[in-house]
């Protein structure tokens, strides 16, 4: 049901319109009347009014200038002018105005009604209108809030492959997302790698400080810059900056400090040590090759912690006719964990890049044995036949194989599936790597552990090994470590005598109460109620 609002000077008219027409046959609520602008303002705030009919010529104002302010106050009313006056400039100013309608009087009650009825499609138009904008808006809002979020997410699947970096594509995803950016456009990254805590967190407590980290790096490394914060899955954050700033010494000189500044600030009142690694400007839809280079300075640095190291300080600039060798290690890594889509777009990628350049036999050739020793790698780790995966010997090319990029590609997309089907199929075991680190550590359980010297063992940086153990065993190394001593310990608690202080000795815990909590958030007895209930000596 609909609300009407009659406005004019004379009495007599207004119970003309009111009481004149029959207005039941329509969808109108209530009626309400005003002899001038003032009046009707009051009336058009306090009710929801759907139809005005206004007189034009009335004291003080007008209504012209009554259709003017609801147009601002009201603009969901739809207005229709009665008038004396065959004037076209007051015509031209209704029109103007976005008045439905027109009228002469004396008016044809009839022609009246019939108007109004008219107006009320256009009513509830506006109000299915209003409808949709509310809705919108409610979308809008709670998008707004979810926003950083989203782009988070955006940024986290370019890098993972998820999403694909072609320009077309790209430049449709950042449109959608908001960001000032196209394909082309320059950003600089910053990889921040967490090394160490000092204090022996849990997973969920690494999670809670990380993201303490993350806020840090907003307000010290960006800086109100235009740009995010990107928490990557494996732990790693990146600071990408949305444009090709600090591309100078001066700017350099710049970033360095804040670097330098949050580096110090999460040492001292967050309890950790973490490095920076500072890229040098590329374009948006360079980002994968960017952050690959950026995680190999990082795989590389073994000796620093605390450092700042910069990309153009550790690699040479390479000219536009050199070719990246392909990064076999990291496709061994996805093979190893049965990612086939993500490695197939990354050997995409990498012959793309050899077409574009135009390689020749020479550079195909070592392709073909680099990716085979990778192959035969992996293979052997395994302990599997070659011919138990490659049943009819596809890894044998000829001749023409090489000679073509095409045939090239097709026959390593072809092997790295059957390669991934394989591990698949007879289930996914922890690197060689991963096993090295779980047996240093139960060597040296009944020692304070350290992550650093368990990297040394395997010449790793540490904050990588974190990321790769968490990725293979689905806990944390300090996680693990405390499962493997409670493990320990609980044996030790069945099947000996020994007092439980040395129990908790021999597992690497000289706080027994320390040790008494664990237990207990482990198995949910102490480790008295344990032996209690467990002992069968």
């Amino acid at each position: 049901m609909y609300n009407l609002l009659v406005v004019d000077d004379e009495e007599i008219a207004i119970r003309g319109i009111v009481n004149g027409i029959d207005w039941s046959t329509l969808p109108i609520a209530s009626i309400y009347t005003a002899i001038d602008a003032e009046e009707a303002q009051a009336l058009l705030t306090a009710h929801t009014i759907h139809i005005m009919i206004s007189d034009i010529d009335m004291p003080n104002q007008s209504g012209i200038e009554l259709l003017e302010w609801a147009n601002e106050h009201s603009p969901s009313s739809v207005t229709i002018f009665l008038t004396g006056h065959a004037d076209f400039k007051y015509a031209q100013q209704a029109v103007q105005l976005d008045c439905f309608d027109y009228l002469l009087k004396p008016i044809d009650h009839n022609a009246l009604k019939a108007c109004v009825n008219e107006a009320l499609e256009k009513a509830r138009d506006l109000e299915q209108l209003a409808k949709i904008r509310g809705t919108y808006n409610l979308f809008y809002e709670q998008w707004s809030k979810q926003q950083p979020i989203l782009i988070e997410r955006f940024w986290q699947d370019i890098i993972h492959y998820r999403l694909s970096a072609a320009s077309q594509q790209l430049n449709f995803s950042l449109q959608t997302y908001g960001l000032p950016l196209e394909s082309d456009s320059l950003i600089r990254v910053v990889l921040i790698s967490i090394e160490q805590w000092r204090e022996e967190w849990s997973a969920r407590d690494e999670e809670i400080m990380t993201y303490g980290i993350k806020n840090a790096a907003e307000e010290i490394v960006l800086q109100g810059e235009s740009g995010h914060i990107v928490q990557d899955g494996s732990g790693i954050l990146y600071a990408i900056f949305y444009s090709g700033v600090f591309d100078d010494k001066q700017g350099n000189n710049d970033l360095h400090a804040r670097c330098k500044t949050f580096i110090d600030q999460c040492k001292t009142m967050l309890n950790c040590s973490l490095s920076c690694y500072i890229s040098e400007a590329a374009e948006v839809k360079q980002l994968r090759t960017t952050i690959q280079t950026l995680l190999t300075l990082e795989r590389s640095n073994v000796s620093n912690t605390c450092a700042i190291i910069m990309e153009r300080d550790h690699t040479q600039k390479q000219g536009l006719n050199t070719l990246q060798q392909a990064p076999f290690a990291d496709w061994a890594l996805l093979l190893e964990s049965g990612k086939q889509t993500e490695l197939s777009l990354r050997i995409d990628e990498c012959f793309d890049q050899m077409l574009e350049l135009k390689v020749d036999y020479t550079h195909m050739a070592s392709f073909y044995y680099g990716y085979m020793n990778m192959v035969f790698q992996w293979l052997n780790k395994k302990s599997v036949q070659m011919t138990d995966v490659f049943v009819h010997r596809e890894w044998e090319v000829g001749e023409n194989i090489l000679k073509s990029l095409p045939r090239m590609r097709t026959w390593t997309q072809q092997l790295s599936q059957q390669i991934t089907d394989y591990a698949n199929q007879n289930g996914k075991d922890v690197s060689q790597v991963v096993e090295k680190v779980q047996r240093y550590m139960e060597e040296h359980m009944g020692e304070e552990f350290s992550r650093e010297q368990a990297a040394e063992s395997v010449y790793l940086n540490p904050a990588y090994l974190s990321r790769l153990f968490r990725r293979e065993t689905g806990y944390s190394l300090t996680d693990y470590l405390v499962r493997m001593r409670i493990a320990k310990a609980r044996i030790e608690l069945e099947k000996t005598n020994n007092r439980i202080s040395d129990v908790a000795i021999n597992v690497g815990y000289s706080n027994f109460s320390h040790f008494s909590k664990l237990f207990k958030k482990t198995t949910g007895l102490t480790p008295q109620e344990y032996r209690k209930n467990f002992q069968d000596v």
